[in-house]
């Protein structure tokens, strides 16, 4: 996406620093935030109490719902890398008005993904102190864990992406060997009883509550794939993007569902669903109660690679929000605190401190107000996905529009037409099914209010949106303002 010349010299000494992540690094950024142990010890539980035993089948509905848009970002990736990916995207081939909102809307979806992290976080802290013998009441553990984590990502991150990515790499490794260590041990456990293995875990005729039921864990599986697109906002500093932000894309959601869904298969065949379901009505994290069952003192290593596995889930989603924060700022379009860069890694210290100190105070006010850790974390789960829902359709959108009118000669009729047209029927179809009805169908406290809460958030979005186009016109009749231009971040 090319810029006049006036605007590349303006804003060429506010650039991030590029070509300082390589594809191991944006690899990591990719399975880090969707995290190979959290999308299994935050979601299975939940999945199995609203669907029943069938999480495997969730994780694969999710992947379904998510390969299309997987492979638009990684189209638009590999001809126009951009810092905002739907921002950038859709103001060049729609108008720079959907842009912003398209902006605004990706900045909540990271936001709110940051934001389940600390609250998980607290519930794990409440069960390390249990099996220390030193326990917390639930609302002071989790209060703590969500101030406590904060604080840490906060350091990490603004130290810049380098920084970043190698703490994810490392964090990465850990709760992967330990996500494989406790599923063998079930494995040879179930092995050794009559019928402990079998595949009903895959049958959808073992679905207990459903198309409701199913609906409503599918949210959650969705949830476990947020994030993975963090990784384009790292464009502009990445060494050659159009040739390894598409790889990584497709290989590490590809690589992170299977994963999925072949952990969650053996988890399921761990523990009765009647009993799943008491521990997510209680509020207790399934997870460490299974590796209680088959470890003992060894559920430690479980919730120790919680707090890790967490911990990366959040620099990712902080990164991403706060370079699409930076990038509208740069342009005029947020407070122009917030491009400016600071230290040798030119990181955006303010847009970084922003993200995260809104995340720890929307997670301790949810938490006052409901009053129950996992149930906040449920809240914001559910919202998250209606704005990633609406993300992952721009997008879909942008690469339909982007091959037609601006890179003609590279249109291809897979690629550019079928794959961006399902994705944006199941986008839609996942906003509909999943949030409108199976939500609107729940309790106010964690079904209607989600759907009031996100809807009204999006309406404040449409306004801010056309009242900046109003007021600044001069600002949307310049090209985008988080493009990267050719040959940025590219390796000599």
């Amino acid at each position: 996406m090319e810029r006049s010349s006036r605007d590349r010299g303006a804003r060429q000494a506010t650039r991030l620093k590029g070509g300082v992540v390589g594809p191991w690094g944006l690899a990591a950024l990719v399975i880090g935030v969707m995290s190979p142990a959290i999308g299994l010890y935050a979601c299975w539980g939940p999945i199995e109490a609203a669907a029943g035993p069938i999480a495997p089948l969730v994780f694969l509905a999710a992947l379904a719902i998510t390969l299309p848009t997987v492979v638009s970002y990684a189209a638009l990736n590999r001809h126009a890398p951009s810092a905002g990916a739907a921002a950038a995207w859709l103001w060049t081939t729609v108008n720079p008005t959907t842009g912003l909102l398209a902006g605004l809307v990706t900045i909540s979806y990271f936001t709110m993904g940051a934001l389940t992290t600390p609250l998980m976080f607290g519930l794990f802290l409440r069960d390390l102190m249990a099996w220390a013998g030193t326990p917390l009441p639930d609302m002071t553990a989790v209060a703590i864990g969500i101030v406590l984590q904060s604080a840490i990502v906060a350091w990490i991150s603004v130290r810049g992406v380098e920084a970043s990515a190698r703490t994810t790499i490392k964090l990465m490794l850990i709760e992967t060997a330990a996500v494989l260590a406790l599923s063998a041990t079930i494995l040879v456990v179930k092995a050794g009883q009559p019928g402990g293995l079998h595949l009903r875990p895959f049958d959808p005729a073992q679905a207990a509550h459903g198309a409701g039921g199913f609906w409503a864990a599918v949210l959650l599986g969705m949830l476990a794939f947020t994030g993975f697109d963090v990784v384009a906002a790292t464009a502009e500093e990445a060494r050659t993007p159009r040739e390894h932000v598409p790889r990584v894309l497709v290989l590490g959601v590809v690589g992170i569902a299977v994963f999925w869904a072949a952990n969650a298969w053996v988890l399921t065949l761990s523990t009765p669903p009647a009993r799943v379901a008491d521990y997510n009505a209680q509020g207790l994290t399934a997870i460490t109660s299974v590796a209680r069952a088959y470890w003992g003192w060894g559920e430690v290593v479980v919730i120790a690679t919680g707090f890790t596995g967490l911990t990366a889930i959040y620099i990712g989603c902080v990164q991403g929000a706060s370079r699409v924060i930076f990038a509208l700022a740069r342009h005029g379009l947020a407070p122009a605190p917030f491009a400016r860069l600071a230290g040798e890694a030119r990181a955006p210290r303010a847009a970084v401190l922003a993200v995260v100190g809104a995340c720890a105070v929307l997670a301790l006010a949810s938490l006052a107000l409901l009053g129950n850790g996992l149930d906040a974390f449920v809240w914001w789960s559910n919202a998250v996905v209606f704005f990633a829902a609406l993300t992952f359709t721009g997008v879909n959108l942008a690469n339909l529009i982007y091959f037609r009118r601006v890179a003609r000669v590279h249109f291809n009729p897979w690629l550019n037409l079928v794959v961006p047209v399902t994705g944006i029927g199941l986008s839609l179809y996942l906003i509909y099914a999943a949030f409108f009805s199976a939500l609107w169908s729940q309790p106010l406290r964690t079904g209607k209010s989600v759907v009031i809460g996100c809807l009204g958030l999006f309406a404040l979005q449409l306004l801010i949106a056309a009242g900046t186009r109003l007021m600044r016109r001069d600002l949307f009749t310049t090209s985008a303002p988080i493009g990267v231009p050719q040959g940025a971040g590219e390796a000599a």
